[in-house]
Formats: structure tokens, sequence, C-alpha cells
């Protein structure tokens, strides 16, 4: 009996909240009717008792989420420190006209659009498809991790070749991996005698540590963008089609890329196992959502993908051929010389093996910023 009585209590308080938030919007016009789940665009249901996530605002703010302040009006919720704040959704209630025209919504629609959500103090109304659409609220929100992994740079790449190649710590080198942790410094350096001197004498001891260190079993991780192609429906697969790596803006050598190496700073790179993850398993109502989500926007460009890649270098020399190029000559800044592949980037090229992905449909294609919703779903190397 005590337990029917906190049930009934429980609902009470939730349909008490619904009338005191629209009542102070002078939108109550008779009892709500509540419902208990949402059937969203993103393929997802969203119930009373799930969080939200706050996502990014839109260059205008977020024009599908609003806050509901002391005086039970709403406010526009405010851009700074709002991406990744959480609240409870409380109440689905039915469609009241002066309610969602607060949103835009100026006709009825087929079903409910509007959610109330609350984290302590903090309360808001959220129009839930267009909010998931344009990214104010984060749906499938998922973390990328993986035990150990670190981010990739350029001066970790270089610490793996003199690793591997067993190529001496010399004055060049301790110049280099310093211009590659910290370029700002050793380019303010780099006319001061006595300050490139200390520079050198921090940094090789840095670099002697970092081979030092250097492990083939370690996880580095590569935030990757690729287009989505046309999903699998009998696969329940999104194929994706090439693997761009967001960080690296070195100018890429043509020959080099020709033989599927990408130039990260003095390093280059390549993915030995790609064929292997030229897919991304996603479920089929998520799949449905993106597509929904796409038309409700009117998107025309290609969709595109976010991938964390998890990767461990190989303990292999790399074999490159005797393929002619053009280099810059050693000891200048502008300069040219042929040269071959071979010796220009023999003992400074990795092979890597993917040992998994994450992917993540983007609404902004060139976040910056952590990707953490829009999860689609992950693959994973096979085991041997």
């Amino acid at each position: 009996m005590r337990t029917i009585e906190l049930s009934i209590k429980k609902r009470m308080k939730r349909m008490n909240l619904t009338a005191l938030l629209l009542g102070g919007v002078c939108l109550l016009c008779q009892p709500l009717q509540a419902q208990q789940s949402i059937d969203a665009c993103d393929g997802r249901t969203y119930k009373v008792g799930d969080t939200l996530r706050i996502g990014e605002p839109l260059p205008s703010g977020y024009l599908f989420v609003k806050q509901l302040n002391a005086n039970n009006q709403f406010d526009k919720l405010n851009p700074k420190n709002s991406t990744g704040r959480t609240a409870v959704i409380t109440d689905i209630p039915a469609y009241q006209p002066k309610l969602y025209q607060q949103f835009g919504i100026y006709q009825q629609p087929e079903t409910p659009q509007i959610v109330f959500a609350e984290q302590g103090d903090f309360k808001i109304g959220v129009y839930l498809n267009m909010a998931l659409t344009k990214g104010n609220i984060m749906s499938g929100h998922h973390v990328s991790h993986m035990d150990g992994a670190v981010d990739l740079t350029p001066a970790i790449l270089f610490a793996y070749t003199h690793k591997l190649y067993g190529k001496p710590i010399d004055t060049a080198s301790v110049e280099t991996y310093a211009s590659l942790c910290a370029p700002q410094q050793y380019a303010e350096a780099a006319n001061d005698p006595f300050a490139l001197e200390e520079l050198r004498t921090t940094y090789r001891k840095e670099l002697e540590q970092a081979v030092a260190k250097a492990d083939f079993n370690k996880v580095f991780r590569i935030k990757c963008l690729s287009e989505l192609q046309m999903y699998d429906i009998n696969q329940q697969r999104f194929p994706l089609s090439g693997l761009t790596c967001v960080n690296v803006e070195t100018k890429q050598n043509s020959e080099l890329s020709q033989q599927g190496y990408c130039l990260w700073g003095t390093c280059a790179f390549h993915f030995t196992n790609a064929p292997s993850f030229a897919t991304l398993p996603c479920e089929k109502s998520i799949a449905q959502g993106i597509y929904t989500m796409r038309k409700m926007t009117s998107a025309t460009l290609p969709p595109t993908a976010t991938l964390y890649v998890y990767v461990r270098i190989l303990q292999q020399p790399v074999s490159l051929p005797d393929k002619r190029t053009m280099v810059m000559r050693p000891g200048t800044s502008f300069d040219f010389e042929w040269s071959t592949l071979r010796k220009a980037y023999g003992q400074k090229a990795l092979n890597m093996e993917i040992i998994q992905t994450d992917g993540y449909y983007n609404v902004f294609p060139y976040n910056i910023q952590e990707v953490t919703y829009n999860y689609l779903g992950t693959q994973m190397l096979p085991k041997k």
C-alpha cells in the first residue's frame, strides 16, 4: 500500500510541475494528458525519466531549447557553459497551441514535439526533434575511449621512428623534435643562440626519454573524417569513403600519398588494414534517424562522420620504393632537390594497424571539439 501511495505522489508531483510551468507562461487552458514517451526523429524513443544532454548552440544560439526562469517564463538558454549540461525528462505534455507557439510551431503536429526536463533548479522546455536535428540536444551520447590510449602527434611519430630505425639523437633531430613539440617557442628561439641552446638541452632529454619509453604495444588515437555512403540495410552498416586525418595540416607529398602514406610533420604513416574498416556498423533504427534528420534540414552535401581511430604502431621497418620525388634541400628553406621516396622517407615512415573505430554522424561537419553525440557504432579488429 505504501508503495502505491508513493507512486501516486510522484505522479501528482509531475502533474503539478507541468501545470506550474505552463501556468507560468499563461498556457494552461485545460488539464494536460501527459505521455510517457515520444518517438523522435533520430530513431530513438525518449521516455519520462530519460536524461537529455545539452549539445552545441547554433550561431544564433539555442533556438530549440528554452530555459524556465524564476518567474516561470521562458528565457533563451545562455550558450556559455551550457554544452554538456543534463536534465531529466519530467513531462511530455499534450498539444497546447500557446505552448507550441513559444517554439515556433503554429499548427498541431501529428505527434507530440515538446518535452520538459529539469536537473535541480535547471529547468528547460525542448522542441525535441528540431533540437536533435540541429545538435541543440545530443543524440546517442557516447564518449570514445580506450584504456591507456593517447592522441597521436607528430612528435610521437618522430620518437617512434628513432626507436624503430635506431637513429642517433643529434643536434638536428633534437631541434626537429623541439619544433614539433613547441613550434612557437622554437620559432622564437631560432634567432637567439642562448635561447636555442637552452631549448636543445631541454628537448634532448625529452627526446631521449620518449625514445626509451616507446612501446609498440601502446594504443594511439587519431581523429578522422569520412563520408557516409548509402546505408546497407541487409548488412546494417554504413560504407565509408575516404579517411582524412583532421589534425594533419602538413602539405602532402604526392608520390608518398600514392603509396598510401600520410605525411604529418616530418614523418609518414600508413594504415595497413584500412580495408577491414571500410564500413561502420549501425543499428537500422539509428541509421533511419540519420536520414530523417537530414530531410528535416534539407541537407544536400554528403553526410560526414567523425571517426576516432585507435591504432598500434607496428614494429616493422617500412620499405618504400626508389620512386623519384622532389624534397627540400637539407639546411635550406626554399631550395629543393631530387631524391627518392626510400632515401627521403625510408626511415621516417611507420605502418599502423587499426584496432578500433568509433563513428559519429556530424551535425557540424568541421567540429574541432570532442565529438560525443550522434554515435553510430563501433568497428573492432576481428579476433585472430
